[in-house]
Parts: structure tokens; C-alpha cells; sequence
């Protein structure tokens, strides 16, 4: 379960978007909240001038009653320098964090640089889960967390894509949500019943450890499209998944399925790279 909760923050509304469900979720698992937010040093001057991640913080604490902390990265605190994806990927590292909570813009944005490049980076990187929530205008309310009531989880038979369940079954054990495991198949593959006995071996298994678990079989030609519509359909829904890629790959080493996820998903959308495959 969570012990330290990380939010970047770039002074941005969008990235305070996320702060409420952050709270939230620090609060629900008895967690520590820790703000950060990397800058040049001018800008970590006039940051710690107007207080404004001390603020922040204060405002956290009291409203839900969690531990919190504020901490300003300068570039100059890490050699060689580092940008800012690099810095709060070791900064993370540093403070042990659990989970890391950031904004996320839909595709077409036009505030969307820093977090997406941000986020990528990160999601690339960090060793631990990394969740995105979509900015849509205005930050969601704290009880959008609660209406979540299922936490979908993309599998395709692999060890990777297995990877992101014992994270899956933290978030669903704290939201007293259903993890349902999702496979897609291509209609003229044939191998739907070999599909649908994978899923009903893991569901048995993760049963038998008390998980609360439902199946769903999807046939369709485009991976990405199908979860994102099967997600759609349930907008109680977070998306849980592995990421992947290799050296070269387009999207910062994403996987081409988790790209999808990043631009199109409207539900909440949860990230975690292997640390085996980080490098």
C-alpha cells in the first residue's frame, strides 16, 4: 500500500488539478503527500518568496488532515544537471514515493506541453506507478476518486503486461473498486478460447488472495480502441496497465498501447513501467 504520495507541480492550475484527488488518496492510505516542483534557481528564489508550495502544503494538511511537505528542486542540486522529467525522476527515487499523481491534457491542448513531455518522461523512467488524470477544464472533485468502481486492467499473456497487478490491486483495495482484466483478440485469430482460459486462470488466482475480479473477453481488431471504448462505457473506470517500448520507438519509449491510453482516455489513467525494461 501507498506510504508517500508525489505531485509535480510547475505552478500551473493544471497541474494543481490533481491535488484534491492526490489528498484524497494520501489520506485513504494513511500516506505522506510531498509537493515538488524542479526550477532554476531564480525561480526557486521567487518561489520560496511567495511560499508558494509551503502554501500549498499547509493548505493539504488541514484540509485533509494528512502529512504533508513542500520541496523546491533547484537544477543545481543534481549532478550532471538534469532537466525536469530527469530531476523528479531521482527525486522520487531519493524519497522512496509510492506513486506518483499528475495532471494530464488532452490531445490538442494548447497548455499541454510541459505536462505531457513531463509525464512521458516520468512514466519512462520512474520505478514506480505513475497516475494520470485528465484536465478538463477545472480540477475534479474529490469525489470523482470515490465513483471510481472499477479498475480495468489491459493484459495480452505476457509477464510485462502482468507486471502492473499487485499495483492494480493496491488502487483497488483503496477504492473498494472491482479489478476486471481485460483482453483483446482479433476476431479471425482463433484464439479466443486460448485467451479466455488465460483470463479465467489469472482471475482464479488472484480470487484466491481475496482480490475482487471480473473477466471481460473483447473482440476487436484495434487494442487500444477497444479498451478505450470498453472504458468509455464505464466511466466509473480507471485504466491500469503496463508500459513498454525500445530504443528508438516513437513517444518516449512508451508502448504503442499505453500512447494510446496517454492521448485518448477519458477516465483516469494509471501507468507503470517494469523496472527491468527502465534504461
Amino acid at each position: 500500500m501507498y506510504r508517500k504520495i508525489l505531485v509535480p507541480l510547475d505552478g500551473s492550475k493544471q497541474a494543481e488539478c490533481v491535488l484534491d484527488i492526490a489528498g484524497e488518496l494520501a489520506r485513504r492510505a494513511n500516506a505522506q503527500l510531498d509537493l515538488v516542483h524542479v526550477s532554476t534557481a531564480l525561480e526557486a528564489q521567487s518561489l520560496a518568496h511567495d511560499n508558494y508550495l509551503e502554501r500549498l502544503a499547509q493548505q493539504m494538511a488541514e484540509r485533509w488532515r494528512i502529512q504533508t511537505t513542500a520541496t523546491i528542486v533547484d537544477d543545481e542540486r543534481f549532478e550532471p544537471k538534469l532537466d525536469v522529467a530527469s530531476a523528479l525522476f531521482q527525486f522520487a527515487c531519493d524519497s522512496r514515493a509510492d506513486l506518483v499523481v499528475m495532471a494530464r491534457l488532452g490531445r490538442g491542448s494548447l497548455v499541454r506541453m510541459w505536462l505531457s513531455s513531463v509525464s512521458e518522461r516520468i512514466i519512462r523512467w520512474c520505478p514506480v506507478p505513475v497516475l494520470l488524470w485528465r484536465y478538463t477544464g477545472s480540477a475534479p472533485e474529490p469525489e470523482t476518486l470515490a465513483a471510481v468502481r472499477r479498475i480495468l486492467v489491459p493484459l495480452d499473456g505476457s509477464r510485462v503486461a502482468e507486471e502492473v497487478l499487485d499495483h492494480a490491486i493496491d488502487m483497488q483495495r483503496l477504492l473498494d473498486a472491482v479489478l476486471q482484466l481485460v483482453r483483446v483478440v482479433a476476431p479471425s485469430g482463433g484464439t479466443a478460447e486460448q485467451a479466455r482460459d488465460y483470463l479465467d486462470a489469472t482471475a482464479a488466482t488472484l480470487s484466491s488472495r481475496g482480490v475482487r475480479v471480473q473477466t471481460q473477453l473483447i473482440e476487436a481488431e484495434s487494442v487500444s480502441q477497444a479498451i478505450l471504448d470498453h472504458a468509455a462505457r464505464a466511466p466509473s473506470a480507471m485504466i491500469a496497465m503496463s508500459t513498454h517500448g525500445y530504443t528508438g520507438i516513437a513517444r518516449m519509449l512508451l508502448g504503442s498501447v499505453a500512447a494510446g491510453m496517454l492521448d485518448n482516455a477519458t477516465v483516469p489513467v494509471m501507468l507503470f513501467r517494469p523496472i527491468d525494461l527502465i534504461g
